[in-house]
């Protein structure tokens, strides 16, 4: 414990000792954009009990530690959690690690940290205020703390300072301090006014989150097959809630916020996420945040595909070329070969040799629009010109991917707002269970798309388990319980679980303990996982759910 907190200090006494320098880098583009600030700006409020320092630009606004009030709605200790349990906040310093080095060599470039493909998503600066060269940043500019701090609040949130080209641009760091004028504003006059990405909205939430951890080629976000030929960790397939907790969340959740201050935002705000008359305590909250996230999941999938085949659009790093084979299916090729393979006996989508796009992102989507109660057969009508275009021609023609593309993707987001915006009922949580179980046990599906059902069902059987279900529904999960866990066995589920390094502490000559991915760790279950065994497992707990 004293290790942790002289660490959480030293990092603090970093930022701090930083923190006029941290602001003096303004983001530089022909648009205007807001200045980033840098998280020593955010040490003021979210130290929970660590000194306050005094702001005057928060001062002359109004604002004092006298205002600064805990009425539940946010945690206060955002940067210690950061600080001590978030990956994010080492997003920058692996890139200095034995790994990257290696990468680096192996991709011809002598300093792997500077270089703007791998920055895009390794810390939370800009790309516009990283310098002109096109390919890496300036020496000097990768020992500011701003950059070293990796992905930090406004790698999220966006950048928080007023634009330094435009006074009109304001940026939300002043405003998002005023509890009565900021917390009931919509969540796009917070974007068109102040500039703050929109978190509340799961789609967008999704959306965000999938720009690293799927990819985004207009903002220069793409892992590349060679990226990944010289040694970047795969990137594992992405569900929202999953992924949060194990973040871990660094917020209180809508549903886990004090009575009072529920309610009061139930009443006066501009948006309607929560649905004022539809909205319950004990909805499947977070249940419905899996299924809204895999139809946004499938949506970018699709577009990042269509954006790289465009030959018209403008990347702001070095663009990959056409056809980018990490957007297909990795293991139609990195596997064992072997006669009467679970991948000869599973049903075949698309024309037999063809490369797919990968499959993890639409083992889930049916399940969210059953949701809506649309036609079974709509999402393969709407998918038909994807399969012909990936049919006709490997990797399809790259001037017919945004035709075939852009119908079904925006229905897709179209279905995701609406269903965001659709409470889930406990009571349906159990018939939402077997539902899941039934696509596990439907056909053979691939490690990705398996894992994604594991996840969805830890989520909804954790929802279901608390005090808010009958008796007589905690009985019946919880006899799931040592079946599954048999199940989970299969996966590399704890995607924290790595190996211990040291890592250099941004802004310090000092280092601290982390953990970095394992790749024996995360690679063996795909090497050993067999559809065939995990059908079987889950084709008991079919049996057995449908018997109740």
């Amino acid at each position: 414990m004293r290790s942790s907190l002289s660490v959480i200090a030293l990092v603090l006494s970093v930022f701090t000792s930083n923190w006029l320098a941290a602001q003096e880098t303004p983001a530089k583009s022909a648009t205007a954009q807001r200045t980033f600030r840098g998280a020593a700006d955010c040490l003021k409020c979210h130290t929970g009990g660590f000194p306050k320092e005094s702001d005057p630009l928060l001062a002359a606004a109004g604002f004092s530690e006298e205002k600064l009030t805990d009425d539940s709605w946010v945690l206060l200790d955002e940067i210690k959690i950061w600080i001590t349990s978030d990956r994010h906040s080492q997003a920058f310093t692996v890139l200095k690690n034995e790994r990257s080095i290696h990468m680096g060599k192996l991709l011809g470039v002598a300093e792997i940290h500077r270089d703007k493909r791998c920055l895009a998503c390794h810390t939370g600066f800009p790309l516009s205020a990283m310098g002109d060269d096109p390919r890496l940043i300036s020496a000097d500019l990768v020992d500011t703390l701003k950059v070293a701090q990796g992905v930090s609040c406004e790698g999220c949130h966006s950048a928080s300072g007023d634009a330094a080209a435009n006074p009109e641009a304001k940026g939300w760091y002043v405003p998002h301090t005023n509890k009565d004028s900021w917390r009931f504003l919509s969540s796009k006059d917070k974007l068109d006014k102040y500039g703050f990405a929109d978190i509340r909205s799961p789609s967008e939430r999704t959306r965000l989150c999938l720009s690293c951890h799927l990819g985004n080629a207009a903002e220069g976000k793409v892992v590349t097959h060679e990226m990944y030929a010289a040694g970047h960790p795969p990137l594992p397939g992405f569900e929202m809630e999953s992924f949060a907790q194990q973040m871990p969340k660094h917020w209180r959740d809508f549903h886990k916020k004090a009575e009072p201050v529920r309610q009061e935002f139930l009443k006066k705000n501009a948006d309607d996420i929560y649905g004022r008359d539809s909205y319950k305590l004990d909805n499947l909250h977070e249940t419905n945040v899996v299924l809204v996230s895999a139809l946004v999941a499938f949506s970018e999938n699709l577009k990042l595909a269509s954006s790289l085949a465009n030959e018209q659009l403008a990347v702001p790093v070095a663009k990959p070329d056409f056809p980018e084979l990490s957007l297909f299916e990795c293991y139609a090729c990195h596997h064992d070969l072997k006669d009467r393979s679970w991948r000869q006996s599973r049903k075949l989508h698309g024309a037999p040799g063809r490369p797919m796009l990968r499959a993890w992102p639409a083992v889930l989507t049916k399940l969210a629009l059953k949701r809506l109660g649309g036609p079974a057969e709509e999402f393969d009508r709407q998918m038909q010109p994807v399969d012909k275009l990936l049919s006709d021609q490997p990797f399809g023609r790259r001037d017919h991917w945004a035709e075939a593309v852009k119908p079904v993707t925006e229905w897709l987001d179209q279905q995701a707002g609406t269903l965001e915006r659709k409470p889930l009922p406990r009571a349906e949580g159990m018939q939402l269970l077997r539902d899941i179980v039934a696509v596990a046990d439907s056909e053979l599906w691939d490690y990705d798309s398996a894992r994604q059902l594991v996840w969805a069902s830890q989520v909804l059987r954790r929802e279901l388990s608390t005090k808010s279900s009958p008796d007589d529904v905690k009985a019946l999960v919880a006899t799931m319980d040592a079946e599954l866990a048999g199940v989970e066995k299969l996966f590399a589920l704890n995607l924290l679980d790595g190996k211990k390094a040291q890592q250099q502490i941004p802004g310090s000559t000092k280092t601290r303990e982390v953990t970095e991915v394992d790749l024996t760790k995360s690679l063996k279950p795909i090497g050993d996982y067999d559809a065939v065994e995990f059908r079987e497992k889950f084709h008991a707990l079919a049996g057995k759910l449908s018997a109740k």
